[in-house]
């Protein structure tokens, strides 16, 4: 009995272990935003860790809606942009006139997911990725529909 529950204790240790790795990595990675191309965002490679509302819509996996946007100037959506964005827990990295790229980090671990905003009209195209790993278990896809509000 005493073997099996070290043996059980000891996955778990090892499965913590590496997930803090994966976080530590996560931190050092390159930014999964890749800016505006040709007009559009990035679209999703094929892990289930992204989201993009400019790749096909037929792709259930990775497609998500543009986010709506309120009547007002672009400086007003921006600011409300920016509002939303660290109201949950997010940091703008960058930003210009049609583009803004922020970061969220996951509380338990410091998973890094980069997500992007282009302005388009009254509309915002958006792409949401984490930086390492395979599976978000949806979290790309939730941080996206909390932004929408």
């Amino acid at each position: 009995m005493t073997r099996m529950l070290l043996g059980i204790f000891g996955a778990v240790v090892l499965v913590v272990v590496a997930f803090a790795a994966l976080g530590w990595w996560s931190q050092r990675a390159a930014p999964a935003a890749r800016g505006v191309v040709d007009g559009r965002l990035a679209p999703c490679d094929a892990a289930p860790h992204c989201v993009c509302s400019d790749g096909d819509p037929n792709d259930a996996g990775h497609y998500v809606l543009p986010i709506d946007l309120p009547a007002g100037d672009d400086a007003q959506r921006w600011r409300a942009l920016r509002e939303a964005v660290a109201s949950q827990g997010g940091s703008v990295l960058r930003q210009d006139d049609a583009y803004l790229h922020a970061s969220f980090e996951s509380a338990l671990f410091g998973f890094v997911d980069d997500v992007e905003f282009r302005l388009e009209g009254s509309q915002l195209a958006v792409r949401s990725s984490s930086r390492v790993g395979y599976s978000d278990l949806g979290a790309n896809r939730q941080r996206v529909e909390a932004l929408r509000g």
